[in-house]
């Protein structure tokens, strides 16, 4: 593909998982997830109100700068509902991008969908010429922390009392991120994982 590759046109896909640009059409299958019972444990809490609709207006309405490109997440198997992710605090500029807003329902947890998933991003993170992906993770979700530092990401400090949560608890967030080779070797776990939960 020649020219400018933007982050979301077309949105990212690969054999496991199709992303598509969150849009209203989608409100109904959030709203049938569990994702509304999630939010309260990890999602910061956003100035229009904690309810899943609000949280959905919020994204939509933050889609309309550059700086931030929630998705939905899709099962090409069963064309299932598979998750909610985003790239945001973008920066073209100085080719750096967060991914956040990481969240899939439970019966896809441990499945090739979490790592396909991520595989996505960060492949149209490099086709961009992104060469920054930094991560904000509330200190208390050891599992997400566990799983970044699984490929790679480095931690660069913890920021104190940063996030308050939808349910009104205060985190301090662990930073990590990949840089440059980091985020191709990251790639290549991702892409072993993927093949590895296929044959298990």
């Amino acid at each position: 593909m020649t020219g400018t590759m933007y982050l979301n046109a077309p949105p990212p896909e690969n054999d496991v998982v199709r992303l598509e640009n969150l849009s209203e059409t989608h409100r109904s299958d959030l709203q049938d997830s569990s994702v509304a019972a999630s939010m309260w444990e990890w999602m910061p809490v956003i100035p229009t109100g904690t309810s899943l609709d609000a949280y959905i207006d919020y994204c939509l309405a933050e889609m309309r700068g550059d700086s931030f490109c929630p998705f939905v997440v899709y099962r090409k198997s069963d064309n299932s509902f598979a998750g909610l992710v985003a790239y945001e605090r973008v920066s073209r500029t100085h080719r750096r991008l967060g991914v956040g807003f990481l969240w899939h329902p439970e019966h896809v947890r441990g499945t090739d969908v979490v790592p396909a998933t991520q595989l996505a991003l960060l492949e149209r993170a490099v086709q961009a010429r992104f060469q920054r992906i930094s991560y904000y993770i509330p200190e208390e979700n050891e599992r997400a922390l566990r799983a970044f530092d699984r490929i790679g990401a480095r931690r660069e400090g913890v920021i104190r009392h940063y996030m308050r949560a939808a349910n009104g608890t205060w985190s301090n967030v662990v930073v990590l991120s990949l840089i440059t080779d980091e985020i191709k070797a990251a790639m290549d776990v991702l892409g072993d994982r993927v093949r590895q939960l296929q044959l298990a």
